[in-house]
Protein backbone atom coordinates (compact mmCIF):
# COMPACT_ATOMS: atom_id res chain seq x y z
CA UNK A 1 0.00 0.00 0.00
CA UNK A 2 1.33 3.58 -1.15
CA UNK A 3 1.03 6.35 0.23
CA UNK A 4 -1.67 7.67 -2.40
CA UNK A 5 -4.09 5.12 -1.00
CA UNK A 6 -3.32 6.29 2.79
CA UNK A 7 -4.44 9.78 1.63
CA UNK A 8 -7.41 8.46 0.37
CA UNK A 9 -8.95 7.03 3.63
CA UNK A 10 -11.96 8.98 4.55
CA UNK A 11 -11.63 11.33 7.28
CA UNK A 12 -14.69 10.39 8.80
CA UNK A 13 -14.05 6.89 9.06
CA UNK A 14 -10.84 7.49 10.56
CA UNK A 15 -12.08 10.15 12.72
CA UNK A 16 -15.07 7.61 13.93
CA UNK A 17 -12.33 4.74 14.51
CA UNK A 18 -10.64 7.02 17.25
CA UNK A 19 -14.45 7.63 18.41
CA UNK A 20 -15.09 11.10 17.36
CA UNK A 21 -18.49 12.08 15.64
CA UNK A 22 -19.89 15.35 13.68
CA UNK A 23 -21.60 17.07 15.65
CA UNK A 24 -23.89 18.95 12.69
CA UNK A 25 -23.75 18.26 8.94
CA UNK A 26 -24.83 20.66 6.17
CA UNK A 27 -24.40 18.60 2.87
CA UNK A 28 -20.69 17.47 2.18
CA UNK A 29 -19.70 19.32 4.98
CA UNK A 30 -18.91 17.91 8.52
CA UNK A 31 -18.66 19.84 12.14
CA UNK A 32 -16.76 18.81 14.99
CA UNK A 33 -15.48 19.50 18.10
CA UNK A 34 -11.55 19.64 17.45
CA UNK A 35 -10.25 16.28 18.14
CA UNK A 36 -6.83 17.29 19.56
CA UNK A 37 -7.71 20.21 21.73
CA UNK A 38 -10.62 21.77 23.68
CA UNK A 39 -13.13 23.93 21.83
CA UNK A 40 -17.00 24.72 23.73
CA UNK A 41 -18.23 24.96 20.09
CA UNK A 42 -17.79 22.85 16.92
CA UNK A 43 -14.71 24.57 14.78
CA UNK A 44 -13.26 21.74 13.01
CA UNK A 45 -14.57 21.28 9.53
CA UNK A 46 -14.08 18.55 7.24
CA UNK A 47 -15.22 18.56 3.77
CA UNK A 48 -16.37 14.84 3.14
CA UNK A 49 -15.97 15.57 -1.27
CA UNK A 50 -12.39 17.45 -0.68
CA UNK A 51 -11.16 14.88 2.16
CA UNK A 52 -10.12 18.16 3.33
CA UNK A 53 -10.43 19.74 7.36
CA UNK A 54 -9.63 22.76 8.43
CA UNK A 55 -9.74 24.12 12.08
CA UNK A 56 -11.32 27.55 12.63
CA UNK A 57 -9.63 27.91 16.03
CA UNK A 58 -6.43 27.26 15.23
CA UNK A 59 -6.44 28.77 11.45
CA UNK A 60 -4.56 25.40 10.13
CA UNK A 61 -5.80 22.38 8.05
CA UNK A 62 -5.00 20.15 5.36
CA UNK A 63 -5.55 16.23 4.31
CA UNK A 64 -5.63 12.93 7.04
CA UNK A 65 -1.86 12.78 7.23
CA UNK A 66 -1.44 16.13 8.49
CA UNK A 67 -4.48 15.01 10.74
CA UNK A 68 -2.62 12.48 11.81
CA UNK A 69 0.01 14.65 12.99
CA UNK A 70 -1.83 16.84 14.91
CA UNK A 71 -3.10 13.58 16.86
CA UNK A 72 0.21 11.76 17.42
CA UNK A 73 2.11 14.43 17.21
CA UNK A 74 4.12 14.39 15.21
CA UNK A 75 5.68 16.06 11.94
CA UNK A 76 7.44 12.49 10.51
CA UNK A 77 5.01 11.63 7.77
CA UNK A 78 6.01 7.66 8.05
CA UNK A 79 4.57 7.66 11.52
CA UNK A 80 1.59 9.77 10.84
CA UNK A 81 0.79 7.42 7.73
CA UNK A 82 1.96 4.24 10.64
CA UNK A 83 -0.92 5.70 12.90
CA UNK A 84 -3.77 5.99 10.11
CA UNK A 85 -3.22 2.54 8.65
CA UNK A 86 -2.80 1.21 12.70
CA UNK A 87 -6.09 2.92 13.01
CA UNK A 88 -7.76 1.71 10.03
CA UNK A 89 -6.41 -1.91 10.23
CA UNK A 90 -4.51 -1.79 6.43
CA UNK A 91 -1.60 -2.90 5.19
CA UNK A 92 1.80 -1.47 6.49
CA UNK A 93 2.73 0.94 3.68
CA UNK A 94 6.10 0.22 2.07
CA UNK A 95 8.34 3.34 1.52
CA UNK A 96 11.28 3.49 -0.75
CA UNK A 97 13.89 5.74 -1.23
CA UNK A 98 12.61 7.35 1.58
CA UNK A 99 15.34 7.45 4.57
CA UNK A 100 13.04 7.04 7.55
CA UNK A 101 14.49 9.66 10.31
CA UNK A 102 14.11 7.52 13.73
CA UNK A 103 15.52 10.87 15.81
CA UNK A 104 12.83 13.03 14.28
CA UNK A 105 12.04 15.11 17.05
CA UNK A 106 8.28 15.56 17.70
CA UNK A 107 6.13 18.74 18.46
CA UNK A 108 5.78 20.33 21.51
CA UNK A 109 3.49 18.41 23.63
CA UNK A 110 -0.37 19.47 23.76
CA UNK A 111 -0.87 19.31 27.18
CA UNK A 112 0.89 20.36 30.06
CA UNK A 113 1.41 21.60 34.04
CA UNK A 114 -1.13 17.58 35.03
CA UNK A 115 -2.33 17.89 37.66
CA UNK A 116 -4.58 14.80 39.05
CA UNK A 117 -7.02 15.25 41.95
CA UNK A 118 -10.16 13.05 43.32
CA UNK A 119 -13.19 13.59 41.30
CA UNK A 120 -15.24 15.68 42.86
CA UNK A 121 -15.90 19.28 41.00
CA UNK A 122 -19.74 20.17 40.58
CA UNK A 123 -19.24 20.79 36.87
CA UNK A 124 -17.94 17.40 36.26
CA UNK A 125 -20.65 15.65 38.51
CA UNK A 126 -23.30 17.48 36.55
CA UNK A 127 -21.78 16.08 33.43
CA UNK A 128 -21.64 12.84 35.19
CA UNK A 129 -25.54 13.09 36.31
CA UNK A 130 -25.94 14.12 32.21
CA UNK A 131 -24.18 10.38 31.28
CA UNK A 132 -26.63 8.81 33.88
CA UNK A 133 -23.27 7.19 35.73
CA UNK A 134 -23.85 8.23 39.75
CA UNK A 135 -21.13 10.04 41.25
CA UNK A 136 -19.97 6.84 43.58
CA UNK A 137 -19.53 4.38 40.52
CA UNK A 138 -17.18 7.08 38.59
CA UNK A 139 -15.39 8.17 42.14
CA UNK A 140 -14.15 4.25 42.29
CA UNK A 141 -12.19 4.53 38.59
CA UNK A 142 -11.84 8.48 37.79
CA UNK A 143 -9.95 11.31 38.67
CA UNK A 144 -10.55 15.06 38.11
CA UNK A 145 -7.69 16.08 35.88
CA UNK A 146 -6.53 20.04 35.28
CA UNK A 147 -4.23 20.79 32.17
CA UNK A 148 -2.86 23.32 30.08
CA UNK A 149 -4.17 23.79 26.43
CA UNK A 150 -3.00 26.06 24.00
CA UNK A 151 -2.02 28.51 26.70
CA UNK A 152 -5.39 28.10 28.83
CA UNK A 153 -6.49 26.18 31.42
CA UNK A 154 -9.06 23.22 31.65
CA UNK A 155 -10.01 20.43 33.46
CA UNK A 156 -11.88 16.46 33.02
CA UNK A 157 -12.85 13.74 34.21
CA UNK A 158 -9.88 11.52 33.88
CA UNK A 159 -9.62 7.57 33.16
CA UNK A 160 -6.05 6.05 33.93
CA UNK A 161 -4.62 3.80 31.35
CA UNK A 162 -1.85 0.97 32.34
CA UNK A 163 0.48 3.25 30.55
CA UNK A 164 0.54 6.25 32.75
CA UNK A 165 -1.92 8.39 30.09
CA UNK A 166 -5.32 9.41 31.17
CA UNK A 167 -8.56 9.41 28.75
CA UNK A 168 -9.89 12.60 29.51
CA UNK A 169 -13.78 13.99 29.22
CA UNK A 170 -16.04 16.76 30.08
CA UNK A 171 -18.87 18.14 27.98
CA UNK A 172 -17.33 20.36 25.53
CA UNK A 173 -13.76 17.58 25.32
CA UNK A 174 -12.99 14.16 24.44
CA UNK A 175 -8.80 13.56 23.82
CA UNK A 176 -6.09 12.05 25.63
CA UNK A 177 -3.27 12.77 27.57
CA UNK A 178 -0.31 10.86 26.62
CA UNK A 179 0.97 8.25 26.56
CA UNK A 180 -2.37 6.11 25.01
CA UNK A 181 -3.22 2.93 26.14
CA UNK A 182 -5.75 0.14 27.40
CA UNK A 183 -7.18 -0.13 31.15
CA UNK A 184 -7.08 -3.55 32.06
CA UNK A 185 -9.37 -4.11 35.67
CA UNK A 186 -8.81 -6.96 37.75
CA UNK A 187 -11.99 -8.47 39.82
CA UNK A 188 -10.21 -10.14 42.47
CA UNK A 189 -6.76 -11.53 43.45
CA UNK A 190 -8.01 -14.92 42.23
CA UNK A 191 -7.36 -15.55 38.17
CA UNK A 192 -10.92 -14.86 36.03
CA UNK A 193 -12.55 -16.86 33.78
CA UNK A 194 -14.48 -14.60 32.06
CA UNK A 195 -13.77 -10.82 30.94
CA UNK A 196 -15.42 -7.91 29.58
CA UNK A 197 -14.44 -5.75 26.93
CA UNK A 198 -15.38 -2.15 26.41
CA UNK A 199 -14.41 0.23 23.73
CA UNK A 200 -14.49 3.28 25.86
CA UNK A 201 -14.28 4.49 29.77
CA UNK A 202 -17.96 5.49 30.31
CA UNK A 203 -19.64 2.36 28.68
CA UNK A 204 -17.22 0.33 31.41
CA UNK A 205 -19.12 2.81 33.90
CA UNK A 206 -22.47 2.15 32.33
CA UNK A 207 -21.84 -1.70 33.33
CA UNK A 208 -21.28 -1.24 36.53
CA UNK A 209 -23.88 1.56 36.83
CA UNK A 210 -26.36 -0.82 35.13
CA UNK A 211 -25.39 -4.39 37.32
CA UNK A 212 -22.62 -3.94 39.98
CA UNK A 213 -21.76 -7.86 39.24
CA UNK A 214 -20.06 -5.98 35.94
CA UNK A 215 -16.66 -5.96 38.23
CA UNK A 216 -17.03 -9.89 39.27
CA UNK A 217 -15.32 -10.21 35.95
CA UNK A 218 -12.03 -8.88 34.57
CA UNK A 219 -12.74 -6.04 32.39
CA UNK A 220 -10.69 -4.52 29.64
CA UNK A 221 -11.17 -0.90 28.39
CA UNK A 222 -9.76 -0.53 25.01
CA UNK A 223 -9.91 3.41 24.99
CA UNK A 224 -9.46 2.97 21.42
CA UNK A 225 -10.33 0.81 19.05
CA UNK A 226 -6.91 0.37 17.64
CA UNK A 227 -6.14 -1.65 20.26
CA UNK A 228 -8.01 -4.69 19.89
CA UNK A 229 -5.63 -6.90 17.90
CA UNK A 230 -2.68 -5.99 20.39
CA UNK A 231 -5.39 -7.44 23.03
CA UNK A 232 -6.16 -10.81 21.83
CA UNK A 233 -3.09 -12.60 23.70
CA UNK A 234 -4.68 -11.39 26.65
CA UNK A 235 -8.04 -12.20 26.21
CA UNK A 236 -7.17 -15.81 24.97
CA UNK A 237 -6.61 -16.59 28.79
CA UNK A 238 -9.83 -16.86 29.21
CA UNK A 239 -12.91 -19.03 28.94
CA UNK A 240 -15.56 -16.15 28.19
CA UNK A 241 -15.33 -12.70 26.55
CA UNK A 242 -18.32 -10.40 26.61
CA UNK A 243 -17.47 -7.97 23.91
CA UNK A 244 -19.89 -4.30 24.07
CA UNK A 245 -18.53 -2.84 21.69
CA UNK A 246 -20.06 0.10 19.56
CA UNK A 247 -23.52 -0.47 17.73
CA UNK A 248 -22.44 0.74 14.67
CA UNK A 249 -19.66 -0.80 11.61
CA UNK A 250 -16.97 -0.04 13.28
CA UNK A 251 -18.23 -1.90 16.72
CA UNK A 252 -19.53 -5.33 14.57
CA UNK A 253 -16.26 -5.28 12.34
CA UNK A 254 -14.24 -5.37 15.77
CA UNK A 255 -16.51 -7.82 17.51
CA UNK A 256 -16.24 -9.94 14.15
CA UNK A 257 -12.09 -9.76 14.56
CA UNK A 258 -12.39 -10.57 18.03
CA UNK A 259 -14.66 -14.16 16.95
CA UNK A 260 -11.93 -14.76 13.95
CA UNK A 261 -8.93 -14.49 16.05
CA UNK A 262 -10.96 -15.91 19.58
CA UNK A 263 -13.66 -18.42 18.27
CA UNK A 264 -17.08 -18.93 20.51
CA UNK A 265 -15.80 -17.98 23.51
CA UNK A 266 -16.09 -13.98 22.35
CA UNK A 267 -19.95 -13.83 23.16
CA UNK A 268 -21.73 -10.00 21.47
CA UNK A 269 -23.96 -8.43 23.41
CA UNK A 270 -24.55 -5.58 21.11
CA UNK A 271 -28.31 -6.82 21.00
CA UNK A 272 -28.80 -5.96 24.90
CA UNK A 273 -28.65 -2.43 23.84
CA UNK A 274 -30.12 -2.69 20.39
CA UNK A 275 -31.02 0.45 18.87
CA UNK A 276 -28.72 3.04 20.66
CA UNK A 277 -24.80 3.31 19.55
CA UNK A 278 -23.52 2.05 22.49
CA UNK A 279 -24.17 0.71 26.24
CA UNK A 280 -24.02 4.89 27.49
CA UNK A 281 -26.56 5.97 25.34
CA UNK A 282 -28.76 2.45 26.37
CA UNK A 283 -28.30 3.57 30.49
CA UNK A 284 -28.98 7.43 29.39
CA UNK A 285 -32.40 6.75 27.53
CA UNK A 286 -33.23 4.15 30.26
CA UNK A 287 -33.09 6.55 33.00
CA UNK A 288 -35.04 9.16 30.77
CA UNK A 289 -37.65 6.43 30.57
CA UNK A 290 -37.59 5.62 34.73
CA UNK A 291 -37.84 9.51 35.65
CA UNK A 292 -40.48 10.05 32.71
CA UNK A 293 -42.68 6.56 34.47
CA UNK A 294 -41.71 7.80 38.05
CA UNK A 295 -43.28 11.28 36.70
CA UNK A 296 -46.35 9.81 35.39
CA UNK A 297 -46.87 8.21 38.47
CA UNK A 298 -46.47 11.19 41.09
CA UNK A 299 -49.24 12.80 38.85
CA UNK A 300 -51.63 9.66 38.80
CA UNK A 301 -50.98 9.65 43.02
CA UNK A 302 -51.37 13.10 42.93
CA UNK A 303 -54.91 13.15 41.54
CA UNK A 304 -55.77 10.24 42.91
CA UNK A 305 -55.42 11.54 46.37
CA UNK A 306 -57.08 15.09 45.20
CA UNK A 307 -60.28 12.67 44.02
CA UNK A 308 -60.09 11.34 47.40
CA UNK A 309 -60.44 14.43 49.12
CA UNK A 310 -62.92 15.90 46.66
CA UNK A 311 -65.43 12.61 47.50
CA UNK A 312 -64.66 13.09 51.46
CA UNK A 313 -64.09 17.04 52.14
CA UNK A 314 -67.03 18.40 49.74
CA UNK A 315 -65.22 19.06 46.70
CA UNK A 316 -63.01 22.33 46.16
CA UNK A 317 -62.31 22.82 49.65
CA UNK A 318 -60.08 19.37 49.18
CA UNK A 319 -58.85 20.48 46.20
CA UNK A 320 -57.71 23.82 48.05
CA UNK A 321 -55.90 22.06 50.63
CA UNK A 322 -53.99 19.24 48.35
CA UNK A 323 -52.76 22.38 45.84
CA UNK A 324 -51.85 24.24 49.08
CA UNK A 325 -49.30 20.93 49.88
CA UNK A 326 -48.37 21.05 46.14
CA UNK A 327 -47.41 24.41 46.48
CA UNK A 328 -44.98 24.18 49.99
Amino acid sequence: MDIEKIKETPIADFLSRLGFQPVKKRGAVLWYHAPYRGDRSPSFKLDTRKGKWFDFGMGEGGDILTLAGKLIPSTDFIRQAQYITETMNLPIPEFHGVEYQKNLPDEEPQFSNVEVLPLGHYALRQYLAERAIPFEVAGRYCKEVHYDLRSKRYFAIGFPNDKGGYEVRNKFFKGCIAPKGTTFIKAGNEPSRECNVFEGFFDFLSAFAINHDAVQKDNLVLNSIIYLRKSTDLLSLYDHIHAYLDNDEAGKKAVQTLKECLGEKVIDHIADYNGCKDLNEYLVKNQLNNNHQHSINNENNINNEESNEELSEGGLHGSRRVLHRCLR
